[in-house]
Protein backbone atom coordinates (compact mmCIF):
# COMPACT_ATOMS: atom_id res chain seq x y z
CA UNK A 1 0.00 0.00 0.00
CA UNK A 2 1.79 3.20 -0.96
CA UNK A 3 -0.41 5.61 0.64
CA UNK A 4 -3.14 6.14 3.36
CA UNK A 5 -5.72 9.27 3.70
CA UNK A 6 -6.83 9.39 7.35
CA UNK A 7 -10.11 11.02 8.31
CA UNK A 8 -11.47 11.93 11.63
CA UNK A 9 -15.23 12.80 11.53
CA UNK A 10 -17.53 13.47 14.37
CA UNK A 11 -21.24 14.85 13.65
CA UNK A 12 -20.51 16.78 10.42
CA UNK A 13 -23.27 14.42 8.53
CA UNK A 14 -23.90 17.10 6.33
CA UNK A 15 -20.30 17.17 5.07
CA UNK A 16 -18.74 13.86 5.38
CA UNK A 17 -19.87 12.34 2.08
CA UNK A 18 -18.75 14.99 0.32
CA UNK A 19 -15.39 14.80 1.58
CA UNK A 20 -15.37 11.13 1.39
CA UNK A 21 -16.28 11.49 -2.28
CA UNK A 22 -13.53 14.05 -3.46
CA UNK A 23 -10.77 11.26 -1.93
CA UNK A 24 -12.10 8.70 -3.86
CA UNK A 25 -12.07 10.68 -6.71
CA UNK A 26 -8.09 11.07 -6.58
CA UNK A 27 -5.99 9.88 -10.02
CA UNK A 28 -3.11 8.13 -7.56
CA UNK A 29 -3.97 4.40 -7.69
CA UNK A 30 -2.97 2.86 -4.64
CA UNK A 31 -4.15 4.44 -1.33
CA UNK A 32 -6.59 3.52 1.11
CA UNK A 33 -8.99 5.56 3.33
CA UNK A 34 -9.44 5.32 6.79
CA UNK A 35 -12.45 7.02 8.55
CA UNK A 36 -12.17 7.25 12.23
CA UNK A 37 -15.63 8.08 13.25
CA UNK A 38 -15.07 9.72 17.16
CA UNK A 39 -18.28 8.91 18.84
CA UNK A 40 -20.32 10.96 15.72
CA UNK A 41 -24.06 11.23 17.18
CA UNK A 42 -25.69 11.53 13.95
CA UNK A 43 -25.48 9.73 10.97
CA UNK A 44 -21.55 10.66 10.06
CA UNK A 45 -20.61 7.30 11.24
CA UNK A 46 -23.60 5.58 9.29
CA UNK A 47 -22.77 6.96 6.06
CA UNK A 48 -18.68 6.48 5.72
CA UNK A 49 -20.12 2.69 6.73
CA UNK A 50 -22.28 2.98 3.07
CA UNK A 51 -19.08 4.51 1.30
CA UNK A 52 -17.34 1.31 2.52
CA UNK A 53 -19.72 -1.14 1.55
CA UNK A 54 -19.59 -0.10 -1.93
CA UNK A 55 -15.63 0.88 -2.25
CA UNK A 56 -12.96 -1.68 -0.68
CA UNK A 57 -10.54 1.19 -0.06
CA UNK A 58 -12.88 2.62 2.64
CA UNK A 59 -12.47 1.63 5.94
CA UNK A 60 -14.01 2.75 9.07
CA UNK A 61 -12.81 2.74 12.22
CA UNK A 62 -15.58 3.34 15.14
CA UNK A 63 -14.43 4.48 18.31
CA UNK A 64 -15.96 6.35 21.62
CA UNK A 65 -15.60 10.09 22.00
CA UNK A 66 -12.34 11.66 22.10
CA UNK A 67 -9.86 14.63 20.92
CA UNK A 68 -8.82 15.15 17.57
CA UNK A 69 -5.26 13.94 18.54
CA UNK A 70 -6.67 10.38 19.66
CA UNK A 71 -8.77 9.86 17.14
CA UNK A 72 -5.67 10.52 14.42
CA UNK A 73 -3.43 7.74 16.71
CA UNK A 74 -6.36 5.53 16.47
CA UNK A 75 -6.12 6.03 12.36
CA UNK A 76 -2.38 6.00 12.40
CA UNK A 77 -2.48 2.64 14.26
CA UNK A 78 -4.53 1.36 11.49
CA UNK A 79 -2.35 2.69 8.58
CA UNK A 80 -0.64 0.59 6.19
CA UNK A 81 0.55 2.69 3.53
CA UNK A 82 4.28 4.00 3.25
CA UNK A 83 2.69 7.38 3.15
CA UNK A 84 0.01 9.09 5.47
CA UNK A 85 -1.91 11.82 4.62
CA UNK A 86 -4.70 13.57 6.42
CA UNK A 87 -8.03 14.97 4.94
CA UNK A 88 -10.53 17.32 7.25
CA UNK A 89 -14.67 16.31 7.29
CA UNK A 90 -15.56 19.08 5.43
CA UNK A 91 -12.68 20.11 3.15
CA UNK A 92 -12.06 18.69 -0.57
CA UNK A 93 -9.68 18.41 -2.79
CA UNK A 94 -8.20 18.33 -6.31
CA UNK A 95 -8.33 15.04 -8.05
CA UNK A 96 -4.41 15.13 -8.14
CA UNK A 97 -3.78 16.14 -4.64
CA UNK A 98 -2.33 12.55 -4.00
CA UNK A 99 -0.29 12.12 -6.52
CA UNK A 100 1.29 15.34 -7.20
CA UNK A 101 2.16 15.20 -3.28
CA UNK A 102 3.77 11.67 -3.35
CA UNK A 103 5.50 12.58 -6.51
CA UNK A 104 6.67 15.33 -4.69
CA UNK A 105 8.26 13.38 -2.14
CA UNK A 106 9.79 10.19 -4.07
CA UNK A 107 11.06 12.84 -6.56
CA UNK A 108 12.96 14.83 -4.01
CA UNK A 109 13.94 12.21 -1.54
CA UNK A 110 12.03 14.09 1.01
CA UNK A 111 10.23 12.44 4.37
CA UNK A 112 7.44 14.75 3.91
CA UNK A 113 5.77 17.01 1.13
CA UNK A 114 3.49 20.44 1.49
CA UNK A 115 1.02 22.32 -1.18
CA UNK A 116 -1.06 25.07 -1.02
CA UNK A 117 -4.63 25.29 -0.66
CA UNK A 118 -7.92 27.68 -0.67
CA UNK A 119 -9.90 28.74 1.83
CA UNK A 120 -13.20 28.82 0.96
CA UNK A 121 -15.40 31.26 3.32
CA UNK A 122 -19.13 32.39 2.02
CA UNK A 123 -18.60 30.65 -1.28
CA UNK A 124 -15.52 32.49 -2.10
CA UNK A 125 -12.34 30.81 -2.72
CA UNK A 126 -9.05 32.52 -1.54
CA UNK A 127 -5.47 31.50 -1.26
CA UNK A 128 -3.86 30.47 1.14
CA UNK A 129 0.39 29.54 1.14
CA UNK A 130 0.04 29.57 -2.89
CA UNK A 131 3.52 29.69 -4.63
CA UNK A 132 4.61 27.91 -8.18
CA UNK A 133 8.19 27.48 -6.83
CA UNK A 134 9.36 23.99 -5.68
CA UNK A 135 11.57 23.63 -2.38
CA UNK A 136 13.97 21.40 -0.76
CA UNK A 137 14.62 22.29 2.45
CA UNK A 138 16.42 21.00 5.63
CA UNK A 139 14.62 19.68 8.45
CA UNK A 140 16.07 23.29 9.99
CA UNK A 141 15.07 25.45 7.07
CA UNK A 142 11.44 23.47 7.20
CA UNK A 143 10.50 24.33 10.74
CA UNK A 144 11.54 28.23 10.36
CA UNK A 145 9.17 28.41 7.02
CA UNK A 146 6.92 27.24 10.17
CA UNK A 147 7.61 29.52 12.24
CA UNK A 148 7.21 32.30 10.09
CA UNK A 149 4.25 31.06 8.13
CA UNK A 150 4.95 32.58 4.94
CA UNK A 151 4.84 28.98 3.32
CA UNK A 152 2.87 26.83 5.32
CA UNK A 153 1.38 26.76 8.88
CA UNK A 154 0.89 23.86 11.34
CA UNK A 155 -2.61 22.52 9.35
CA UNK A 156 -1.39 18.71 8.54
CA UNK A 157 -4.01 18.57 5.78
CA UNK A 158 -2.06 20.02 2.88
CA UNK A 159 0.82 17.72 4.54
CA UNK A 160 2.36 14.20 3.56
CA UNK A 161 4.79 12.40 5.83
CA UNK A 162 6.26 9.31 5.42
CA UNK A 163 4.51 6.91 7.88
CA UNK A 164 7.97 6.08 9.83
CA UNK A 165 8.03 9.33 10.81
CA UNK A 166 5.17 8.59 13.98
CA UNK A 167 7.20 5.69 14.98
CA UNK A 168 9.14 8.85 17.30
CA UNK A 169 6.11 11.54 17.25
CA UNK A 170 2.68 10.55 18.12
CA UNK A 171 -0.06 13.45 18.34
CA UNK A 172 -0.39 13.60 22.27
CA UNK A 173 -3.82 12.06 23.03
CA UNK A 174 -5.28 14.94 25.52
CA UNK A 175 -4.36 17.47 22.92
CA UNK A 176 -7.74 19.38 21.64
CA UNK A 177 -5.76 21.16 19.03
CA UNK A 178 -2.91 18.27 17.50
CA UNK A 179 -1.26 20.24 14.51
CA UNK A 180 0.71 23.05 16.74
CA UNK A 181 2.11 20.36 18.82
CA UNK A 182 2.92 17.52 16.09
CA UNK A 183 4.21 19.40 12.64
CA UNK A 184 7.29 21.18 13.93
CA UNK A 185 8.57 17.53 15.54
CA UNK A 186 8.16 15.98 12.10
CA UNK A 187 9.30 18.63 10.10
CA UNK A 188 12.58 18.42 12.22
CA UNK A 189 12.66 14.81 11.95
CA UNK A 190 12.25 14.64 8.20
CA UNK A 191 15.77 13.90 6.26
CA UNK A 192 13.62 16.92 3.82
CA UNK A 193 11.15 18.56 3.41
CA UNK A 194 9.82 19.71 0.24
CA UNK A 195 7.42 22.59 -0.92
CA UNK A 196 5.43 22.98 -4.16
CA UNK A 197 2.75 25.28 -2.92
CA UNK A 198 0.25 24.98 -6.15
CA UNK A 199 -3.38 24.82 -4.33
CA UNK A 200 -4.15 21.30 -4.32
CA UNK A 201 -6.64 21.06 -1.16
CA UNK A 202 -9.68 23.35 -0.11
CA UNK A 203 -10.47 24.40 3.77
CA UNK A 204 -14.06 25.02 4.08
CA UNK A 205 -14.60 27.50 6.62
CA UNK A 206 -17.83 27.70 8.84
CA UNK A 207 -19.01 28.24 12.30
CA UNK A 208 -18.34 24.96 13.07
CA UNK A 209 -14.84 24.27 11.90
CA UNK A 210 -12.94 23.36 15.09
CA UNK A 211 -10.47 26.58 14.87
CA UNK A 212 -13.62 28.54 14.32
CA UNK A 213 -12.25 30.76 17.44
CA UNK A 214 -9.61 31.67 15.52
CA UNK A 215 -11.91 33.95 13.67
CA UNK A 216 -14.44 34.32 15.75
CA UNK A 217 -13.14 35.80 19.18
CA UNK A 218 -16.42 34.84 20.91
CA UNK A 219 -15.42 31.49 20.74
CA UNK A 220 -12.65 31.61 22.57
CA UNK A 221 -12.20 30.25 25.80
CA UNK A 222 -9.34 29.83 28.87
CA UNK A 223 -9.19 26.33 28.37
CA UNK A 224 -8.50 26.49 24.73
CA UNK A 225 -6.02 29.47 25.50
CA UNK A 226 -4.42 27.26 28.23
CA UNK A 227 -3.74 24.60 25.67
CA UNK A 228 -2.77 26.95 23.33
CA UNK A 229 0.04 28.73 25.30
CA UNK A 230 1.12 25.61 27.02
CA UNK A 231 2.25 23.78 23.16
CA UNK A 232 3.64 27.05 22.50
CA UNK A 233 5.66 27.11 25.06
CA UNK A 234 6.60 23.65 24.56
CA UNK A 235 7.73 24.29 20.95
CA UNK A 236 10.25 26.61 21.96
CA UNK A 237 11.51 24.17 24.57
CA UNK A 238 11.74 21.44 22.12
CA UNK A 239 13.32 23.37 19.59
CA UNK A 240 15.86 24.85 21.48
CA UNK A 241 16.85 21.26 22.49
CA UNK A 242 16.72 19.76 19.17
CA UNK A 243 17.79 22.68 16.54
CA UNK A 244 19.21 25.18 19.08
CA UNK A 245 20.19 27.57 15.69
CA UNK A 246 16.46 27.76 15.86
CA UNK A 247 16.42 28.92 19.47
CA UNK A 248 15.86 32.60 19.90
CA UNK A 249 13.60 32.69 16.73
CA UNK A 250 11.12 29.91 18.27
CA UNK A 251 11.36 32.32 21.36
CA UNK A 252 10.32 35.07 19.53
CA UNK A 253 7.43 33.41 17.68
CA UNK A 254 6.17 32.10 21.05
CA UNK A 255 6.24 35.93 22.34
CA UNK A 256 4.87 37.34 18.95
CA UNK A 257 1.42 34.89 19.44
CA UNK A 258 1.76 35.77 23.15
CA UNK A 259 1.16 39.68 21.52
CA UNK A 260 -1.20 38.89 19.05
CA UNK A 261 -3.66 37.10 21.79
CA UNK A 262 -2.66 39.90 24.41
CA UNK A 263 -4.25 42.71 21.90
CA UNK A 264 -6.69 40.52 21.00
CA UNK A 265 -8.33 40.17 24.46
CA UNK A 266 -7.67 43.60 25.33
CA UNK A 267 -9.69 44.31 22.63
CA UNK A 268 -12.42 42.04 23.05
CA UNK A 269 -12.81 42.57 26.70
CA UNK A 270 -13.89 38.85 27.00
CA UNK A 271 -14.77 38.59 31.02
CA UNK A 272 -13.86 35.03 31.04
CA UNK A 273 -10.82 35.35 29.95
CA UNK A 274 -9.63 37.89 32.01
CA UNK A 275 -7.09 35.54 33.86
CA UNK A 276 -5.38 34.77 30.90
CA UNK A 277 -5.20 38.36 29.72
CA UNK A 278 -3.24 39.22 33.08
CA UNK A 279 -0.86 36.00 32.63
CA UNK A 280 -0.27 37.45 29.16
CA UNK A 281 0.66 40.95 30.45
CA UNK A 282 2.64 39.84 33.35
CA UNK A 283 4.50 36.96 30.86
CA UNK A 284 5.60 39.74 28.68
CA UNK A 285 6.04 42.12 30.79
CA UNK A 286 8.95 39.98 32.24
CA UNK A 287 10.17 39.33 28.51
CA UNK A 288 10.72 43.11 27.55
CA UNK A 289 14.78 43.24 28.42
CA UNK A 290 14.54 40.30 25.56
CA UNK A 291 11.80 41.65 23.45
CA UNK A 292 12.87 45.02 23.33
CA UNK A 293 16.16 44.80 21.20
CA UNK A 294 14.62 41.41 19.36
CA UNK A 295 15.60 41.98 15.63
CA UNK A 296 12.74 40.19 14.95
CA UNK A 297 9.86 42.35 16.53
CA UNK A 298 8.22 43.94 14.37
CA UNK A 299 6.91 47.51 14.69
CA UNK A 300 3.09 46.87 15.03
CA UNK A 301 4.55 44.54 17.99
CA UNK A 302 6.16 47.10 19.46
CA UNK A 303 3.13 49.22 19.09
CA UNK A 304 1.14 46.31 21.18
CA UNK A 305 3.95 46.40 23.85
CA UNK A 306 2.58 49.76 24.79
CA UNK A 307 -0.33 48.18 25.51
CA UNK A 308 0.69 46.74 29.00
CA UNK A 309 0.14 48.12 31.86
CA UNK A 310 2.46 48.58 34.82
CA UNK A 311 2.73 45.39 37.23
CA UNK A 312 -0.29 45.34 39.07
CA UNK A 313 -2.62 47.29 37.14
CA UNK A 314 -5.09 46.02 34.81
Amino acid sequence: MKASVIVLTCDREHWIGRSIRSILRQDFPDFELIVVDNGSRDASGLIAAEYARRDPRVRVLRRERGTISAGRNAGLDAARGEWIAFFDDDDTAEPDFLSFLVALAEETGADAAACGSWKEVDGRRLPNFIEDRRLLLTPEQAVLELLLRRRCNAATPTKLFRRSLFSEHRFPERARYDDIAVVYRLFASARRVAFHNLPKYCFTRHGGNSSAFTTNDRLLSPAQLREYFTAFHERTRWLSDRLPRLSAFARYAEYSYYLSMFAKLTRTHLPDCESERLWLADTLREALPWLEPCPWLQDFERARLCLLPRKGGR
